[in-house]
């Protein structure tokens, strides 16, 4: 009887649910069924290295979310996953300070570290690349600086918190992808449809994709180039171009390998958190369709699947078929999506001010809740059945009873709120305690605590205009 080669090994173990896990000699990569590496195997590895359906199984990216893979959310309690604006966690700083926030000040060329325990600014790292809009966290030692502004990013050290360098890029940055297997970023362009891959411990570029073309996409969400990155596996990403309204599935040497056409720009691509995903779930991938007011296209939510190394999209949900009477689709527009921690439901905002929360198996929508303006990012409280919901456009947030899925409070937040600014940023956080909220009054230059206990709203003055960042979180949260 003929021997199974390499590949349907792997395929067949997938199919029968095996997880045993061998090295295979090659780039590190991990796959399955493999007894040794030899001469033979070589030419089949290539092939497991190139199918990206097998390893977003097999050789997932690391995206620095430990806790999310513990079903009783680990020592920091429950953190969202790092598909945008990723936190870091456990690291050490001149200071001795513990747990730190940094934002981007879009008007100027700084960034404000903030002390999170003592509400207050500890320090401003000056002379980034103009226009900061945030600032991701790259493990535990550095972080980028998104000078949307600027073609590079600035690297700020997280021991010395000090400005340490530049890394010069051929587009503007939108965000980074961060992958702890490799050490390598994803930087999506911010004024062209192209991607850099960053070795982060040299802080270098070592590959870039894409078209070197300025574009401009007229959907809602903005005229950045491209939606947020990710890695698939440490061999496979996807690079969002709004403009062409694609979703493109590219490996590591820089061949584009699939394209998948959407209704309208994808702002960014998420998954369930790791706890809840069985292996068949890792190739399965959910995207935000951002919408058109001016055409009448629905926001909404698709979700996809890589075979082999194509993309097949198996469902989708328009937001305004859920009550198209009442929802005017010129209104509306969608720029983020959360999974509750359950990995059951989607929790999805919308401009006009609701919160649809759809059902991942039957992908229908269960209810639709009433936000604030310009509602946009979930933040999930597990421990109290809560979430706190993101009014970019008002000044106050939503607090809605997850297993109710009822708005049960408003938490005002900023002095003022226009469709002309965001009164919100993009960025909160929670204690490792679970008991205080943080976030900021964007236009107002304020950094808030919301007391989780009494609701009650502690502020301290920054200044700029601080619209997006990231947390670092050290210590051991107390899971209530």
């Amino acid at each position: 009887m003929k021997t199974m080669t390499l590949k349907n090994k792997i395929r067949s173990a997938l199919n029968h649910n095996q997880r045993r896990i061998m090295v295979v000699c090659l780039s590190g990569t991990m796959a399955l069924g493999m007894s040794a590496c030899n001469e033979e195997t070589v030419s089949e590895v290539n092939d497991v290295i190139e199918d990206a359906e097998v390893l977003a199984k097999t050789n997932s990216a690391d995206l620095s979310q430990f806790q999310t893979i513990d079903k009783n959310h680990g020592p920091f309690g429950f953190r969202q996953p790092g598909y945008v604006n990723q936190d870091a966690y456990i690291t050490e700083n001149i200071y001795g300070v513990d747990n730190l926030a940094y934002y981007g000040d879009w008007d100027s060329n700084r960034v404000y570290i903030i002390d999170v325990d003592n509400m207050a600014l500890l320090k401003t790292v000056e002379n980034t690349g103009d226009g900061p809009y945030g600032i991701d966290q790259q493990g535990p030692n550095k972080a980028y600086a998104l000078t949307r502004k600027t073609q590079s990013l600035t690297v700020v050290d997280n021991y010395s918190i000090e400005n340490d360098g530049v890394i010069e890029l051929q587009h503007k940055p939108r965000s980074t992808n961060f992958n702890a297997n490799t050490l390598l970023s994803l930087v999506s362009g911010g004024d062209k449809a192209m991607t850099s891959i960053i070795r982060t411990d040299m802080n270098k570029v070592t590959k870039v994709v894409g078209e070197n073309v300025l574009t401009t996409p007229h959907d809602f969400g903005g005229s950045l180039s491209t939606g947020h990155p990710l890695w698939v596996s440490d061999h496979h990403f996807f690079m969002l171009d709004r403009a062409a309204r694609e979703i493109q599935l590219w490996n590591r040497a820089g061949d584009k390998l699939a394209v998948l056409n959407t209704a309208t720009s994808v702002h960014h691509i998420f998954q369930p958190p790791a706890s809840t995903m069985t292996l068949e779930d890792k190739n399965v991938f959910y995207a935000v369709i951002e919408g058109n007011q001016s055409e009448g296209v629905s926001p909404g939510i698709i979700r996809f699947e890589i075979r082999k190394n194509a993309l097949l999209q198996t469902a989708q949900v328009n937001l305004h078929d859920y009550d198209p009477l009442n929802l005017d689709v010129t209104e509306m527009g969608s720029h983020h999506a959360d999974f509750h921690p359950d990995g059951l439901s989607i929790y999805i905002g919308s401009a006009e001010g609701h919160v649809f929360v759809i059902d991942k198996n039957t992908m229908q929508i269960k209810t639709m809740v009433d936000a604030g303006a310009g509602a946009g990012h979930t933040t999930f409280l597990p421990m109290r059945n809560q979430a706190i919901i993101t009014n970019h456009n008002a000044t106050y947030m939503s607090v809605i009873d997850t297993l109710t899925h009822e708005l049960v409070r408003t938490v005002e937040v900023a002095e003022s709120a226009s469709p002309d600014y965001k009164s919100q940023s993009h960025t909160s956080g929670v204690s490792l305690d679970m008991k205080y909220f943080y976030s900021a009054a964007s236009h107002d230059g304020v950094f808030f605590r919301i007391d989780l206990d009494t609701w009650e709203v502690s502020k301290t003055y920054i200044g700029g205009n601080i619209l997006m960042g990231s947390f670092i979180w050290n210590g051991e949260g107390v899971n209530m």
